[in-house]
């Protein structure tokens, strides 16, 4: 673990039963059927400022993102606006909505 903000992250992960796991610099966790991860230096901000990039198997398609490689093989991290992310008083519980609401959108 590397730190207390990852590791506030990943006990809520935990809370909500999402798997988490930090494996090759990314918390990787499970939002419904869906794996998904999100970099551990992105964290140093949590819960204040949430992640940026959401790292999704390539299989996994949004309309109108702006993909890059992800360091996990087979996967890409897609830039997403986390405008109003934070409505819920908890702030994993609001994360998790967040990429519930963007896996939404996938084709």
């Amino acid at each position: 673990m590397t730190g207390d903000h990852v590791a506030a992250f990943v006990e809520g992960l935990r809370r909500l039963r999402a798997h988490p796991e930090v494996r090759d610099g990314l918390v990787v966790y499970r939002v419904d059927l869906v794996e998904t991860a999100v970099e551990v230096a992105e964290l140093t901000g949590w819960p204040m400022a949430p992640p940026h990039w959401i790292h999704l198997p390539a299989v996994v398609v949004l309309p109108a993102t702006n993909s890059q490689r992800s360091t996990r093989s087979g996967w890409l991290r897609h830039s997403r606006q986390v405008d109003g992310w934070g409505g819920d008083a908890d702030p994993v519980r609001a994360w998790v909505a967040h990429v519930r609401g963007v896996l939404a959108t996938a084709r």
